[in-house]
């Protein structure tokens, strides 16, 4: 119970950043009128937290690991709030560029301790911690892009941006209270030896996995109107689908990594997640292409994002093991969240518009890449018995 205490901070924080990340998701029309922007300038507002990690996030790991992880919280905490509160203040869209950069460096610096915090305080649930950590940040993804409309009716663009920084008032605050008894014996440690060849497989599987919900979310509204559904409802039904991907990941992440971490089943539960991780992102690609159904497309999203997730996370929390000590494992973690973001990166601007040139070339593509994932399942490291592990 004190450990839960401890960590509910580190939670509130990573809430906080998925909240004020996508909170601007669906308030992008009204970006592009307030500050007289084009689209893709208001998709870089959301685009630049992404970037952040590939180029901050082997520096946040190192920073958590050599000057402790409260070092990389209190960071974190106070870049949010002063990113937030500039963000709020901003009368210019360089300004608001800006601020949303500072406010994106806080992304890494939150989550390059999660494999240290697990390990530290929760040295026997890994998995458990990780993907509860991994869930929450995905929930504040979800609760911006699903309120955020209604916090703009009522309030409009400056209202949404005055309840970002509110959260994060109170999160600075739970952090500066909460964190003090953080252990700081891993301090300094080196980290020479903590990448390993066979992380490779796990780095893999997140780029896959996030590739596919990243790319899926981009191009539903321009998909569900080239399959000639009004524009407006193809806008509304994509805001949907990506508020219930969202929500789908958080759901997976915080509650399939438990049950089998609890019951054993570390193994049976990456295998499960990756089998049904290809099933649903199959599902998607096919019907998004052809003929789509909206509540079949709703509920596919949404499943999507829950066992996809949940393997994402899953592997993330395999790359921990591979290290020897705590210190380690938040630079672990890093690694995999900078191979994952790179996928973001890139695979989708290729892969997306084939979708709507080629799509059943697309959807071979994309399941081929899935399928893979499937298949390393049965290869990432889990522990077993008498504490040896097998890869």
């Amino acid at each position: 119970m004190d450990n839960l205490k401890k960590i509910a901070p580190y939670w509130l924080l990573l809430f906080t950043i998925g909240f004020g990340w996508f909170i601007l998701a669906p308030l992008v029309p009204g970006l592009i009128k307030t500050f007289g922007i084009t689209l893709p300038s208001a998709i870089l507002l959301i685009s630049v937290y992404g970037f952040a990690m590939i180029v901050l996030g082997l520096l946040a790991g190192w920073i958590s690991a050599k000057f402790t992880v409260k070092a990389a919280l209190y960071s974190a905490a106070a870049i949010t709030f002063v990113g937030l509160l500039g963000r709020a203040l901003s009368q210019t869209y360089a300004e608001l560029l800006a601020f949303q950069l500072l406010a994106a460096i806080a992304y890494p610096l939150a989550m390059a301790p999660v494999g240290t915090v697990s390990e530290s305080l929760f040295k026997k649930k890994s998995h458990t911690i990780i993907g509860m950590s991994v869930g929450v940040l995905f929930l504040g993804m979800a609760a911006g892009a699903m309120i955020g409309p209604s916090i703009f009716a009522a309030f409009g663009l400056s209202g949404a941006f005055d309840i970002t920084v509110l959260l994060s008032v109170v999160a600075l605050a739970c952090i500066l209270r909460g964190i003090k008894d953080y252990p700081v014996n891993y301090k300094g440690k080196s980290l020479k030896g903590t990448f390993k060849v066979g992380m490779l497989r796990n780095w893999y599987v997140g780029a896959a996995i996030a590739m596919a919900s990243v790319m899926f979310g981009s191009i539903a509204s321009t998909m569900l109107i080239l399959n000639k559904l009004p524009f407006g409802t193809a806008i509304a039904d994509a805001g949907l689908f990506g508020g219930l991907a969202f929500l789908g990941s958080a759901v997976g992440a915080m509650l399939l990594p438990t049950l089998f971490e609890r019951y054993g089943k570390i193994r049976a539960g990456l295998i499960a997640t990756s089998l049904l991780s290809f099933v649903f992102i199959f599902i998607t690609a096919r019907y998004l292409s052809f003929n789509p159904i909206v509540p079949l497309l709703a509920l596919s999203y949404f499943l999507l994002g829950m066992f996809g997730n949940a393997y994402w996370s899953m592997a993330m929390a395999s790359t921990v093991e591979y290290v020897d000590d705590p210190a380690k494992a938040g630079f672990a973690t890093s690694m995999y969240s900078v191979a994952t973001n790179i996928g973001v990166a890139v695979l989708p601007i290729f892969l997306g518009p084939l979708f709507t040139t080629k799509p059943h070339f697309a959807i071979g593509i994309v399941s081929a890449i899935e399928f893979v994932a499937f298949l390393l399942s049965f290869t990432l490291f889990v522990k077993v018995a008498r504490g040896r592990k097998r890869g």
